[in-house]
């Protein structure tokens, strides 16, 4: 499970509230794993520590650790009473560095008055951005976990994991939609009028969507006389549109519904055609029901046919 944002270790290490004995055991960890050796720890859990919480070795120098992890952002001079404070007590175990391990944020010039005021001992100043860097690493990942209960490599994997089958199943879908069509569909429509005759001289099969149709057949009713007025297994269309050169017949007002079945599934069209006077030519408005029989997928109405013949009222 994914945390709840990018910064989370940041946050949690700002805000502890595990107490003192893990904070003292998640520096014993960060310090063994930037060259640190031989970390002795006094007494995470509780008793008199002599003034340093863990004895430790780096470069064949003795060193004292020393954590400051209170709850929030305290000001500096809270902050450098504490770093004073833990600095006699390593002297006092005469050592040759301190390494101050705190929760807290400390700038660029608060860090350098903290070391000025530690000379001659040598510092290491562990600081929140310092020690967020290092958890945040793959190495410190289980260190992360155990102390933050943070897990962002484990998350990864499982985005990462949910990512791949997300994008193996889209494949899969569109390999599949590329054998039986998807969720494309056609429709028809009637062009080329001859006004004189009654009669359009074209018929056009128009594909919608990505993929090809497969195994396309289609049967025209009029739904005026509920007469079959065409029938045809059209095959595959790969075009955006295909057609046939024809005379068909037209009365001034007609009501057309078409069935199609392919390898994709089955929808139907109603086609509504009136002849305009005023445009010189049939206006049409069609919709494209869907294969439950009930959504409306596709609808196209003449910029004309609403102002002179209103609203197209459709068959049920």
């Amino acid at each position: 499970m994914s945390t709840p944002r990018w910064d989370e270790t940041w946050h949690r290490l700002r805000e502890w509230t595990f107490g003192q004995g893990p904070s003292e055991r998640l520096a014993a960890q960060m310090l063994l794993a930037d060259g640190f050796s031989n970390l002795d720890p006094s007494h995470p859990l509780g008793g008199k520590d002599g003034g340093k919480d863990a004895l430790c070795i780096r470069a064949g120098q003795l060193w004292a650790m020393a954590v400051y992890f209170p709850r929030g952002q305290q000001s500096f001079a809270e902050i450098r009473k504490k770093f004073a404070f833990d600095l006699v007590g390593a002297r006092a175990n005469g050592v040759d560095g301190l390494a101050f391990v705190t929760n807290q944020e400390l700038s660029l010039s608060e860090r350098k008055q903290l070391n000025a005021s530690a000379a001659p001992t040598a510092v290491e100043l562990y600081h929140l951005e310092r020690i967020t860097t290092l958890l945040d690493s793959v190495p410190m990942a289980a260190t992360r976990k155990q102390f933050l209960g943070i897990d962002h490599v484990e998350s990864t994997i499982v985005d990462r994991f949910e990512d791949l089958r997300n994008e193996m199943l889209a494949n899969q879908k569109r390999l599949e939609a590329m054998q039986t069509g998807g969720d494309s569909f056609c429709y028809f429509m009637l062009y080329y009028f001859d006004l004189a005759n009654s009669i359009a001289q074209n018929f056009a099969v128009i594909r919608k969507g990505e993929f090809p149709l497969y195994d396309v057949r289609m049967r025209v009713v009029d739904m005026d006389t509920s007469r079959n007025v065409f029938e045809r297994p059209w095959g595959e269309i790969n075009a955006p549109a295909q057609f046939l050169v024809l005379k068909w017949s037209l009365a001034s007002s007609v009501y057309y519904r078409a069935f199609f079945s392919a390898r994709n599934g089955a929808w139907h069209q109603d086609l509504i055609l009136k002849r305009s006077k005023a445009a010189n030519c049939w206006l049409a408005a069609t919709r494209v029901l869907g294969r439950n029989g009930r959504d409306v997928i596709f609808l196209h109405i003449d910029g004309e046919y609403l102002p002179e013949f209103g609203e197209p009222s459709w068959k049920s």
